[in-house]
């Protein structure tokens, strides 16, 4: 939900006197110039907004209650511009460079499922280049999860940590205790000054676009539905979701279903049929209810906010949400439009 973030509720933040401030309500007139600033948080928004204000304020620390698994890396692919030199026409370029990123974000992906040890030991090395070897790499930037069971956030040209390295930056991991007229209490007795706190702590999921969707007179409750593919819902006719993938590009998942939706629609014309409703079948009625997103992959802290709001899974394919876009590519148009779990009329 663009319109407002989320902020927790802090102890003590009607005393502080100075400015709180959400990044997705930055305010444009914002003078932050030499004034010490404290943003609250370690993901990529954070990441993103410190290397950006820091050489203008007067110093800024990101406070965080625990790490963030960070990628640095050229803020291009090399690959596109090698070719650019061999004077190779654009498309193929193009159609070269999305296999090549595809390929990449692959391999990284299964690689922090089967060996998350040594993907989590080349992500602190790269931090550890930037900063040093004196560096409390173990506090600031070691996380107690696995990699990629929280998003992973690229730090373009290292531009965050070349902040921290020159100074400009900081990094306090703790707990805040209560909000004070000047800064933050920290749980283990320590005071952040502050003439601005900045609360970049993610963002509340705004689930099918806060519709009240009414059908027959009854309001419908998504949690109530479970979800085909992860596009469609049980009882809901005619109405796909378009919802994207975490790990890699989100247009990719757009693109499939969108083929699929249109595979569908003329499926149903060739029916003569003018609505569809996925439904459970015989054989699905006793299976397994599950969160649309398993935790133990997935859990950042919008998702687990939300997941009460977001449709069921099952434990079959037809009504499974993978998020995996090397199997949805061959399922999707290859799924079976007549297999009982769609009702047409």
């Amino acid at each position: 939900r663009h319109s407002r973030g989320y902020t927790p509720e802090w102890v003590g933040m009607a005393d502080y006197k100075g400015q709180i401030v959400h990044p997705q309500n930055w305010p444009e007139d914002l003078d932050y110039a030499a004034k010490k600033i404290v943003v609250i948080g370690s993901g990529a928004t954070a990441a993103t907004l410190i290397p950006a204000i820091a050489p203008e304020c007067g110093h800024v620390t990101m406070l965080q209650r625990s790490p963030t698994y960070f990628r640095t890396g050229r803020n291009a692919v090399e690959i596109a511009d090698e070719l650019r030199e061999l004077d190779i026409d654009e498309t193929w370029i193009h159609e070269i460079v999305r296999k090549k990123i595809l390929h990449d974000q692959a391999v990284f992906t299964d690689r922090s499922f089967t060996e998350p040890e040594a993907v989590k030991q080349e992500l602190l090395a790269a931090v550890r280049a930037y900063l040093g070897p004196d560096y409390d790499i173990e506090t600031h930037f070691t996380p107690k999860y696995r990699p990629w069971r929280q998003r992973i956030a690229f730090i373009p040209d290292g531009d965050f940590l070349e902040a921290i390295r020159a100074g400009k930056a900081s990094v306090v991991t703790d707990e805040i205790e209560k909000f004070t007229e000047g800064g933050i209490l920290l749980r283990s007795g320590r005071i952040l000054e502050a003439d601005i706190i900045v609360t970049a702590t993610g963002f509340n999921l705004n689930v099918l676009g806060d519709i009240n969707f009414v059908i027959d007179e009854k309001p419908l409750v998504f949690a109530d539905t479970v979800t085909y593919r992860g596009m469609m819902f049980t009882g809901v006719p005619n109405m796909a979701w378009v919802f994207g993938y975490f790990r890699a590009s989100w247009t990719l998942r757009a693109d499939l279903v969108a083929d699929f939706v249109c595979r569908l629609l003329n499926h149903m014309k060739e029916k003569g049929a003018r609505k569809v409703t996925p439904r459970l079948r015989p054989e699905d009625k006793d299976m397994p209810l599950l969160p649309w997103i398993d935790p133990e992959n997935f859990n950042p802290g919008y998702m687990m906010r939300s997941m009460h709001l977001l449709p069921k899974r099952g434990d079959k394919p037809e009504w499974q949400h993978t998020q995996d876009y090397w199997t949805e590519k061959d399922q999707f148009p290859a799924a079976d439009l007549d297999d009982g779990c769609f009702a047409y009329e």
